[in-house]
């Protein structure tokens, strides 16, 4: 029987996994310390964050500034690769000084310090920031979202995609998706159900939506691994009040990457999710890891989304490539960008603070292994029906991703895939 272990398996730092297969690109060429910037016009409580941090400076190279005229002085010097701002100071507020980061250094990780009263200020800059901390906020929280951050940014160091991935407001939907959702948050009999069911089909729209549940700053004083309880915890109000406020989805520009695939890759992503939870409920009986496998199965190729995005026509080369070849689309992005839409995804969704289990499937669903586990764990469960879902027919523009039979074996699987495979033929699942 599959272990239900999974959160202790899974239990590991982001930067064991993320960029592992990108030594060239990804591994720092120095030794140089993070640069991080805080920005806080109370000067007391800079004074006590500086010398509560001072054990830090030999990993972090720390720096302060009382308001956003002296913060925009300090990075006109040099780039940071971590700016925490609060958001309410006179002159320059939080929100305008990480626009203006936003807009001339895309790559630097953005994070807003927010008081619960601020809740009109913290919508209109969903956008603009990657995580939210509550204000007060204790030094320890500080240092570990810190930590999180900059171990992931030291073996992520691709400039290029590191920049355009970072520089992300949001992550581009169907058209379709898009119009349930608008119309959905703009109706008076709007449900938190309604929305869950919509935004559970979209992997843009459910990373969204769980940056901002699993962000510090509405307290749930927990990691929340599906969309139903992302939705259900935020409430109908405020996701109407982030919809109206600033987009939290928007139409992807198909001309950017003409050849990309999106309705097959939406359409697999759902049938992976669904594939995933199915295992866990019929052959694992854990109904709350199934909920986590739906959500992994639902991001594991996000990746993708941000490559074509960001990388148009390069991207298309890479996707002409692959059916051309007929060699599986990561081993082409891998020669050709030197990464893949796997570590891709994983570094966005670890910048977004997304729990670490989510972001190690997402990082290793092709090589489940990496996981330093014997026993099963989401990113097996999801390279699994990744590869379960690539027997199906219907999907001539994706080359197919096969299962690593030798991971089979070692977890004592091999002779339940053909069975999976089989019942997923039948209509089974």
């Amino acid at each position: 029987m599959v272990s239900s272990t999974l959160e202790q398996n899974c239990a590991r730092s982001a930067e064991s996994f993320v960029g592992q297969n990108n030594e060239a690109a990804c591994v720092p060429a120095d030794n140089a310390r993070t640069r991080v910037l805080i920005v806080d016009d109370e000067v007391t409580l800079l004074r006590l964050m500086k010398l509560g941090m001072r054990s830090m400076a030999g990993e972090w190279d720390l720096h302060f500034a009382e308001n956003g005229e002296s913060a925009l002085k300090l990075i006109g010097e040099k780039p940071f690769d971590v700016v925490i701002t609060d958001m309410r100071m006179p002159g320059m507020n939080g929100a305008q000084l990480l626009n203006h980061v936003l807009r001339e250094h895309p790559r630097t990780v953005r994070i807003i310090l927010s008081g619960y009263a601020d809740l009109n200020e913290v919508m209109n800059c969903v956008g603009l920031t990657h995580q939210f901390l509550n204000k007060p906020c204790s030094l320890d929280d500080l240092k570990i979202c810190l930590h999180n951050v900059t171990n992931v940014q030291s073996h992520f160091n691709h400039e290029k995609i590191r920049a355009a991935t970072a520089g992300l407001k949001n992550l581009p939907s169907l058209p379709k998706t898009y119009l349930e959702i608008a119309e959905a948050v703009q109706s008076d009999s709007c449900s938190t159900e309604l929305i869950a069911e919509i935004a559970a089909k979209d992997p843009g729209l459910s990373a969204k939506l769980l940056q901002i549940s699993n962000s510090a700053y509405f307290g749930f004083g927990r990691k929340i691994f599906s969309v139903d309880e992302a939705v259900q915890l935020l409430g109908v109000s405020i996701i109407q009040s982030l919809a109206l406020a600033t987009p939290l989805y928007s139409s992807f520009d198909q001309k950017k990457c003409k050849d990309f695939p999106l309705e097959q890759i939406w359409d697999h992503s759902a049938q992976v999710a669904s594939l995933g939870r199915g295992l866990y409920r019929q052959h694992m009986d854990d109904p709350q890891l199934a909920e986590q496998a739906f959500a992994a199965g639902i991001l594991h190729d996000i990746g993708k989304l941000i490559l074509a995005d960001s990388l148009g026509a390069e991207y298309s080369e890479v996707l002409k490539q692959s059916r051309e070849t007929k060699t599986p689309l990561y081993l082409v992005e891998q020669e050709k960008l030197h990464t893949t839409h796997a570590e891709v995804g994983a570094y966005l969704l670890a910048i977004w603070g997304l729990p670490i289990p989510l972001v190690e499937t997402v990082a290793c669903h092709h090589h489940p292994q990496r996981c330093g586990t014997k026993d099963i764990c989401l990113a097996g469960i999801i390279h699994i029906s990744n590869a379960l879902q690539h027997t199906q027919p219907g999907h001539p523009d994706i080359v197919p991703s096969t299962v690593n039979a030798d991971y089979l074996k070692e977890i004592h699987l091999d002779e339940h895939f053909e069975m999976w495979r089989q019942q997923l033929a039948d209509g089974e699942f």
